[in-house]
């Protein structure tokens, strides 16, 4: 396959090929810059597109920590049939914690680009409209596809396509004996810095609730000892013991409602 350069790739877009609504200072050596157009999704949060205001207004891209998004470029792709289109994102992008993209245009797609990143940093990142974001080049097949692609992108049809029924929940996979507790599962995805000082706050609360108990044990045994009532001692030791199955019932309680 032969990469076309720079005066090829001009040449293609001046004929309406390659690139629509595109610009010819975004043409590198043998590639052009796509860049960000004015509509994005934040699959985190939803499937539908979030559309930014062309003239007043936030113009930016918003992009939450640990939030996965696509990007849909400002240019339309005219992939000719002839032709396979390589896409991967540029490195500032993932050099303030945008995860890398390595992806292709198929002979014969057309339309805006989506372009799925993920921000893993630990701060908001912004993306103005008209910011470079990918840089995409095209190679000439030996012949044209006898299948070019068809069909509609998620762009024009304004959901972005992600197949639900391959994410679950835990509850879902729970039961698989390849997955530990959901308390097991979160440590193994979280710093270990962090999982030491998770465990040490729960063997404190351990402690705490062990103090707890002994001190309404002590209150117990001391209320008995002065009131000598048998109604009296049998009522304040049914209170206690009430008070001390109380707190290992609520944490149990607590603990199933987050799980």
């Amino acid at each position: 396959m032969t990469t076309l350069a720079d005066t090829e790739i001009g040449a293609r877009m001046d004929s309406g090929s390659l690139i629509v609504k595109g610009s010819r200072n975004q043409i590198g050596p043998a590639c052009y810059e796509l860049r960000m157009g004015n509509v994005y999704y934040d699959l985190t949060e939803s499937d539908s597109p979030i559309e930014l205001p062309t003239k007043r207004g936030s113009r930016q891209v918003l992009i939450k920590p640990g939030h996965r998004v696509v990007l849909i470029t400002q240019e339309e792709l005219a992939i000719p049939n002839d032709v396979i289109a390589r896409v991967s994102s540029k490195g500032s992008l993932f050099s303030i914690g945008l995860t890398p993209v390595s992806t292709y245009a198929d002979p014969g797609f057309r339309g805006n680009l989506g372009i799925v990143t993920q921000n893993t940093s630990d701060k908001y990142i912004t993306l103005p409209i008209g910011e470079p974001i990918a840089k995409i080049d095209f190679s000439l097949l030996a012949s044209e596809a006898k299948t070019p692609y068809s069909g509609q992108h998620g762009f024009q049809t304004r959901i972005w396509p992600i197949r639900h029924q391959l994410v679950k929940s835990y509850k879902e996979i729970k039961d698989d004996p390849r997955v530990e507790s959901e308390e097991a599962e979160s440590y193994k995805i979280l710093p270990d810095a962090m999982v030491t000082v998770l465990r040490e706050i729960q063997h404190r609360q351990r402690w705490i609730n062990i103090c707890l108990l002994l001190t309404i044990l002590i209150n117990s045994l001391s209320l008995a000892a002065v009131v000598k009532d048998f109604v009296e001692i049998a009522v304040a030791l049914a209170i206690n013991l009430i008070s001390a199955m109380l707190v290992p019932v609520v944490m149990a309680l607590s603990k199933q409602r987050r799980i």
